[in-house]
């Protein structure tokens, strides 16, 4: 491991190596590569993302529950490397990954051809917001547009409450209900904003949905007429 390349914020926060991929994105090619050009293997539910064992299409907890937003993409399993490198960038606060995580969603989007695409944050909660000084995903939307000018909006916002890992699915679901909330003026220029455009909502990780449900929800009441998901990682 190159230690100096740690100390002055440029190798590959994996393995040390330092390239000219890792001082911009914060892994080198060779950490990156299975994450970037990851291969899905195997069926997966079109609703929520999760491997299909027996089902056709879609898995049984999605034929039982009705979700404020139409697909959920994520990218990989919440374990391994990938659960290391969103570790890092969510609770250590490495904001290089923050932009290997915006060129993974950009190379989906070029990839399926989606156009007229605004995307939309998942809402920090404060403590997280405090604690690290900024909200991931929002850094993720910035980069997008930064690199290559796709608009997002950030105008969800959660207010304090129980951290939702420790939760449920239906405790998650009340403990959301009232958490979740856009401003006024906010709502306003969400209405404009989204009109004509697929909106997409951008989290980290998919657990039960009850988030991305209830942020779809927020979103449909003040303009948007469906929303997909994009999350890296489901658990």
């Amino acid at each position: 491991m190159n230690i100096l390349s740690l100390i002055f914020d440029q190798g590959c926060l994996l393995c040390g190596h330092d390239d000219n991929f890792s001082e911009k994105y914060g892994l080198c090619r060779h950490c990156a590569s299975p994450l970037l050009f990851h291969e899905e293997k195997g069926e997966r539910c079109r609703v929520c993302g999760r491997p299909l064992i027996s089902e056709d299409s879609i898995c049984m907890r999605c034929r039982n529950e009705k979700y404020g937003f139409n697909t959920n993409h994520c990218f990989w399993d919440y374990e391994g490397t990938a659960k290391t490198v969103i570790g890092l960038y969510k609770f250590k606060g490495q904001r290089r990954i923050g932009r290997f995580l915006a060129l993974v969603v950009y190379r989906y989007l070029r990839k399926n051809v989606l156009d007229d695409v605004l995307l939309v944050p998942a809402p920090c909660s404060p403590a997280r917001l405090k604690k690290t000084g900024f909200n991931h995903m929002e850094a993720v939307c910035r980069a997008l547009k930064g690199m290559h000018r796709i608009p997002f909006a950030d105008v969800l916002r959660r207010r304090r409450g129980r951290q939702l890992k420790k939760l449920n699915r239906e405790e998650r679901r009340q403990e959301l209900g009232d958490k979740l909330y856009m401003k006024p003026r906010d709502a306003c220029e969400f209405r404009i904003q989204a009109q004509g455009k697929h909106v997409v909502l951008i989290d980290d990780v998919f657990t039960t949905g009850s988030t991305a449900s209830a942020c779809a929800g927020i979103l449909k009441q003040n303009g948007a007429e469906s929303v997909d998901i994009i999350t890296f990682a489901i658990d």
